[in-house]
């Protein structure tokens, strides 16, 4: 599962990253490397223009999907990651498979593991990411939710949107491939990255195809994900307030 990222870069930094053009009137996100459930987080969403050509738009959302039938734009239950496997059989995610597919960028994401089976044995963070330095696009499904407090639907207010990772298996603990072996030992669970090449296919809204595209993205996940580098560290915080990730050098597992 994923249930904290980081996200280091601003909007118009990550609009010229990914080519992506604003949505108009989107609020911006505060740089972040613990990024929580419930808070606004920016996705890249695919927009047919009226010229017929699909343009990447980088829009922002709540992280945790609320679908289009909700009574209210909140939820209890724990909708930030979707497991790629049942997602279409779902209510609150399938009618987005194949519609409303998203990108999610992050500068890395977070996994916890346990010193042992207790429920009181230390736990120690890791941070994952690309050795690059590069960033990661999150497969993930958005949904649009009808804000009944604007009458206007063309106000940039009557629809708010949300966002979900979708996860997978991850790799198994006998793969031969380092980076894929600590994965496999660290969760059992891995949130799908994007090839670079898959992105403008995964977010293209003309194909109506999403479990297509799933088989698709599970497919380069491991490639993607061969690439990245686990480290142990501690989230701190600075008299001001700042955050930095420390590696801690005697972790204890």
């Amino acid at each position: 599962m994923c249930g904290r990222y980081s996200n280091v870069k601003d909007l118009n930094q990550l609009g010229l990253e990914f080519g992506a053009q604003l949505r108009a009137g989107v609020g911006e996100p505060a740089p972040n490397l613990d990024v929580r459930p419930t808070t606004p987080v920016p996705f890249l969403q695919g927009r047919l223009g009226d010229d017929g050509v699909v343009r990447r738009e980088l829009s922002v959302g709540r992280w945790g999907m609320i679908p289009t039938f909700a009574k209210a734009f909140e939820s209890k239950f724990a909708t930030f990651n979707a497991r790629s496997e049942d997602v279409s059989d779902k209510p609150t995610f399938r009618n987005s498979v194949p519609r409303w597919r998203a990108a999610i960028p992050a500068a890395s994401y977070a996994e916890w593991k346990k010193s042992g089976p207790k429920r009181t044995d230390p736990k120690q963070r890791y941070e994952i990411a690309p050795e690059d330095g590069g960033t990661i696009a999150f497969a993930g499904l958005y949904a649009p939710w009808r804000n009944a407090a604007v009458e206007d639907e063309s106000h940039r207010d009557a629809w708010l949107l949300s966002c979900t990772i979708l996860t997978m298996p991850a790799p198994p603990l006998g793969s031969g491939h380092p980076a894929l072996a600590r994965l496999g030992a660290l969760h059992d669970r891995l949130p799908i990255p994007l090839a670079a090449g898959t992105i403008d296919a995964w977010l293209d809204p003309r194909d109506k195809d999403g479990l297509g595209l799933l088989d698709l993205v599970r497919g380069e996940a491991y490639d993607v994900a061969a690439d990245w580098a686990l480290r142990p560290v501690e989230l701190v915080k600075d008299e001001d307030g700042r955050q930095r990730l420390e590696t801690v050098e005697n972790p204890v597992v």
